[in-house]
């Protein structure tokens, strides 16, 4: 029984191999999302977990780059902060390292308080005020402190002075 198991756990890891691959050539993936992909299309969790790291070892898989690549995408058209890039980071499987280190990167190529900025003037010009603005603006991962910074700044550019 144990010589038939085996030519279908390498035809099966072969197959998974391709897949995971085929995966990684068209973006970057994380381990836990080419895991997840890899076991709906029907492959053995122990088969993907070989391969997944067989994967890392030979650098074509990494959950650095990946996190890199993912808030490079992020940040065109969108304005979030620290918080709720590394909870998106987080829902996606990567580890709070490998987040941090990521992000901390990531604010330091640009510049979190102009971020800050340009959150605030999407949601004052939609109407946000009060409550509402800083609800808002904790959503999208900016801390009470940074959001306060930017609370007033329609009579800031009522006067001129932004």
């Amino acid at each position: 029984m144990e010589e038939k198991e085996e030519p279908r756990i390498q035809g099966e890891s072969s197959a998974a191999l391709k897949k995971a691959l085929a995966l990684l050539e068209r973006c970057e993936q994380c381990r836990a999302g080419l895991e997840r992909k890899l076991v709906q299309k029907g492959f053995s969790k122990n088969v993907v977990a070989g391969i997944l790291d067989a994967l890392e070892e030979t650098g074509f898989l990494s959950d650095s780059r990946f996190a890199r690549a993912w808030l490079n995408s992020r940040r065109i058209g969108r304005y979030e902060g620290r918080t709720r890039l590394l909870a998106e980071l987080a829902a996606r499987g990567i580890s709070k390292e490998i987040s941090k280190k990521a992000v901390d990167d990531f604010f330091e190529e640009f510049d979190e308080d102009e971020i800050c900025a340009k959150a605030a003037q999407k949601f004052l010009s939609l109407g946000f005020s009060g409550q509402k603005f800083f609800s808002a603006m904790t959503r999208a991962g900016f801390s009470y402190k940074q959001a306060s910074q930017f609370a007033n700044l329609k009579a800031i550019e009522a006067a001129g002075d932004f």
